[in-house]
């Protein structure tokens, strides 16, 4: 490894229309950052199949597709780095899912977190700079079911799909409530439904003492009301062994999850997203990339290694997809050949609730990682703005904020970062996070 490499990463890319080069200062300093590091990664939440394949029921908010030309611009703007691990990776099926694959590598867009069966799709890829070799682990634990990969063994054939990082949710009640929910179970009969499942071997036991599984969730006995979440021992197993196998083969390696889930507030991550974070730096992740919330989360400093928890929306454009299918469409309660424009008027109430009506999910940072001999010794943050509150089409366009937005974007990741321990000093509208 070269003495200094300096990475970058960015959190959704959910591009719908091609990418022009704008010439105002915000887009082309934020370009120019980006060409400026040696790794650049964003994740692609875009189906790039140009709406051919088959839309999906459970769309995880909308089937999502675009021309696969849109990925070229994110290459353009300096972008080498991607992962397709996602809630919409299958949202035209497992056509639309190997045909984004196809078109990212023919490209040149080097890419992890799916393929044609879940050794393909937990398989680290490695992008090759003049600094060294750079090893990348996607995963998702959002998903529908379904999505994820299968395992190909002997003569089965694998299923197309993306790397899971699954995890079990436990409701935490008091014992009262506890005996309440039993109680109803048994006198419902869906204990004994249950019980005759396990019985016929379709249904599994709780794995821990004390667990009642009722109405397809899991209750526990605990001090506090709350929801507590945990890895699924399997697929952390195996993407931690895929980080260190990277690890062990490159220069610097990261992981990326793809996560909505939360630990009470939206931008609190869930606990097992810590679990997963810890384990893979402890197998050899030197970063660990989030997304999926459409907003940012904190970010930790675990032995040296910058965890981020979510980096937000880079590109946001849902409301320039071209078309969305009837299931789409019903789903949100609105009339199945109703325009997309008629479609988020309705959804939104005029533009009153929903992300258009949050500046959270409009507000992000850019992150320099500057690496000397593998080892991480600067860390700078640079405030992004999607244009909160600004008309279409020019919403969702990433842009350097200045000034005091700059200022409350930094303030914000401060104050998220606080809890995790890492302290962030701002000076001339650019956060420096402090390492050791």
């Amino acid at each position: 490894m070269a003495d200094r490499m300096t990475v970058t990463a960015t959190g959704d890319a959910l591009i719908s229309v091609r990418l022009p080069d704008y010439p105002d200062e915000g887009f082309a300093g934020l370009v120019e950052l980006i060409k400026s590091c040696d790794v650049a990664f964003t994740n692609m939440e875009m189906v790039l199949s140009n709406f051919e394949g088959s839309p999906v029921v459970e769309s995880g908010g909308g089937n999502l597709s675009a021309h696969p030309d849109v990925a070229r611009d994110l290459m353009r703007i300096g972008f080498n780095l991607t992962a397709f691990a996602n809630n919409h990776t299958l949202n035209y099926g497992e056509y639309g899912c190997l045909v984004t694959l196809d078109a990212l590598a023919e490209m040149g867009f080097t890419c992890a977190g799916a393929g044609r069966n879940l050794s393909e799709a937990r398989a680290p890829v490695y992008l090759q700079t003049d600094k060294g070799l750079v090893g990348l682990v996607a995963c998702a634990s959002s998903f529908a079911p379904g999505q994820r990969a299968g395992q190909q063994i002997g003569a089965m054939p694998g299923r197309p799909g993306l790397n899971p990082q699954r995890f079990d949710m436990l409701y935490v009640v008091d014992q009262a409530h506890y005996d309440a929910i039993k109680s109803v179970a048994v006198q419902t009969g869906a204990e004994a439904q249950r019980e005759f499942g396990i019985w016929l071997g379709f249904r599994h036991p709780p794995k821990r003492d004390g667990e009642l599984q009722f109405a397809e969730r899991s209750f526990v006995v605990g001090d506090e009301f709350g929801i507590r979440t945990e890895a699924h021992e399997k697929d952390l197993a195996g993407n931690s062994a895929a980080v260190a196998d990277a690890a062990w083969r490159s220069d610097l390696t990261l992981a990326s999850i793809h996560a909505h889930e939360q630990g009470g507030e939206r931008w609190i991550p869930a606990d097992f997203l810590t679990e997963f974070a810890h384990a893979t730096v402890d197998a050899g992740a030197d970063m660990v990339i989030g997304h999926g919330p459409h907003l940012l989360r904190g970010i930790e400093i675990y032995k040296g290694k910058p965890i981020f928890y979510s980096l937000g929306n880079f590109i946001f454009q849902p409301e320039l997809i071209k078309w969305f299918p009837p299931d789409d469409m019903e789903a949100l309660g609105v009339a199945p050949d109703a325009t997309t424009s008629e479609m988020y008027e309705q959804m939104t109430q005029g533009g009153e609730r929903g992300f258009i009506a949050d500046r959270r999910y409009w507000e992000s940072v850019l992150p320099l990682c500057t690496y000397e001999d593998g080892e991480l010794v600067e860390l700078t943050l640079h405030p992004l703005t999607l244009g909160y509150g600004t008309e279409l089409p020019i919403r969702g366009i990433p842009r350097l904020a200045r000034g005091e937005l700059a200022l409350e974007i930094l303030n914000w990741t401060a104050e998220l970062s606080e809890s995790m321990g890492t302290t962030i000093e701002i000076e001339n509208g650019v956060g420096r996070v402090q390492l050791g």
